[in-house]
């Protein structure tokens, strides 16, 4: 995992996270940014376009075969910079998720 942090005068502004997985079809790896946050007093002044940016450019270097992310349907303005920096919905993939509950079990 990486984790990249935006400090101005020793104070933390925003992070964004990122894991690196294998990718066996293509033997390499891809990677999946898992985070990004900007405290939202520093919003709006380019520290989340900044931090992408960083990781895009870290992915590219490390050969990674891809850049993947997820948000909410509704985070309009995360949206907007993910397509503005070239993100693209997939087609054909559907995302499932498990919520664990303690003591509650599912059979595989």
């Amino acid at each position: 995992m990486t984790i990249t942090a935006a400090l101005h005068a020793g104070q933390a502004r925003g992070f964004i996270t990122a894991t690196v997985m294998p990718a066996s079809l293509t033997l390499g790896n891809a990677w999946s940014i898992r985070d990004l946050y900007v405290a939202p007093q520093h919003r709006r002044r380019g520290i989340a376009r900044a931090l992408l940016r960083h990781v895009i450019d870290d992915a590219r270097a490390a050969g990674a075969s891809r850049l993947s992310l997820q948000t909410e349907v509704g985070n309009a303005p995360a949206l907007a910079l993910y397509i503005t920096a070239g993100f693209q919905p997939i087609h054909g993939l559907q995302l499932l998720s498990l919520t664990l509950t303690p003591g509650d079990h599912h059979d595989c």
